[in-house]
């Protein structure tokens, strides 16, 4: 039973931090996208619950396992689809800013920064990065997407512009 105890209270800190702090999995670069930190903790939590629960109700303990191990894995494939859909929605999903201008709105590096992309459908601003240094204020070209970040570079990089 401790086991159960152990493993949900850990989900739950998963789940916790996950949704306050951001997914976990990304700042460790765990999982390369597979399952983000709210599915994990989710899942950890619904097992430790079906194991306390299955335990009180005097399933016999390779049967109480069994459960909880079933109902974590379904908790978790729910729990990702429902995450991938939201983001999915939330990042629009169907169109692409490869080609977009905009301007940086802190300096860019190839480690991070930020631009405002000029699009109706950019509403906030997006994590970006480039090959070299841009510095804050300067217009910018999408040159690749990265899941919510965007590569940038200089307008006057990518060629002549139109007046």
């Amino acid at each position: 039973m401790i086991t159960f105890i152990v493993v949900g209270a850990v989900g739950l800190v998963v789940l916790l931090a996950s949704i306050v702090v951001g997914d976990l999995l990304d700042l460790f670069d765990v999982g390369d996208g597979l399952v983000s930190g709210v599915a994990l903790g989710a899942a950890l939590s619904i097992f430790g619950l079906a194991g306390l629960v299955t335990t009180q109700a005097g399933l016999d303990t390779v049967w109480t396992y069994v459960v909880a191990v079933l109902v974590a894995a379904a908790a978790l494939v729910l729990v990702q689809l429902f995450v991938r859909r939201v983001t999915r929605r939330e990042s629009g999903g169907h169109w692409s800013p490869v080609g977009f201008t905009g301007t940086t709105t802190e300096a860019t590096t190839p480690s991070g920064g930020e631009v405002r992309l000029d699009d109706v459908r950019e509403l906030e601003r997006r994590l970006a990065y480039s090959d070299a240094p841009i510095a804050r204020g300067v217009r910018v070209r999408v040159v690749a997407e990265a899941g919510p970040r965007v590569q940038v570079e200089p307008v006057d990089a990518a060629g002549p512009v139109a007046p």
